[in-house]
């Protein structure tokens, strides 16, 4: 009987270590296989960016707006930096009265300078930076610049931190004139980021 005791004993040991044995492999195999992971896409969509004006101070900003003689090459002219000795008025800001006077029948372009930070413009993925994920409108009704006009894009130059780019209008290369004693309004630029 000692001998069919221990038998036993030794089959229930053998039976409890398989059982134990299926058990730690189940919940092995479900910790792998058992838990879905979704993965949540990013949704980019054209927003309209906050700005600030003329200082680098890590947000997108508005460096100057000007009117500017007219550019028969507006791809070569505004490829560089402009300057406000050379524009018929400018502003180092948003919303405020412009420094000089546009000459009446003289054509000129409206010319304003972004400075453009990484969250805005730049692919990390491609170390890039990706002129197609920003654009500027304007709108003018002095001018007949109708509602949300979206403005020509030139790059000026870019480093690690920020994007320079000019956007301009030129009235389809005719660029723009006032009469004698006409005043004009820019009534509404916006930019907009794709992010």
């Amino acid at each position: 009987m000692k001998q069919k005791t221990k038998q036993d004993m030794k089959a229930g040991g053998i039976l409890s270590l398989i059982t134990l044995g299926f058990i730690v492999g189940i919940l092995v195999l479900s910790s792998g296989f058992g838990n879905v992971v979704v993965k949540e896409s990013m949704v980019r969509e054209w927003k309209l960016v906050p700005l600030g004006d003329a200082s680098l101070d890590g947000a997108t900003k508005v460096m100057y707006v000007m009117a500017y003689p007219h550019q028969a090459d507006p791809a070569t002219a505004y490829a560089s930096n402009l300057s406000n000795a050379t524009a018929y008025e400018y502003y180092d800001a948003l919303d405020s009265e412009m420094t000089g006077e546009t000459p009446y029948d003289t054509t000129f372009d409206i010319v304003v300078k972004m400075c453009i930070n990484v969250t805005h413009g730049y692919n990390s993925t491609g170390s890039t930076w990706e002129l197609g994920w920003v654009n500027a409108t304007l709108t003018s009704a002095d001018l007949s610049i109708g509602a949300n006009t979206a403005m020509n894009e030139q790059q000026i130059g870019s480093g690690t931190t920020y994007l320079f780019v000019h956007y301009y209008l030129n009235n389809s290369g005719s660029g723009y004139q006032i009469s004698h004693g006409e005043t004009y309004n820019c009534t509404n630029y916006e930019f907009w980021a794709y992010y």
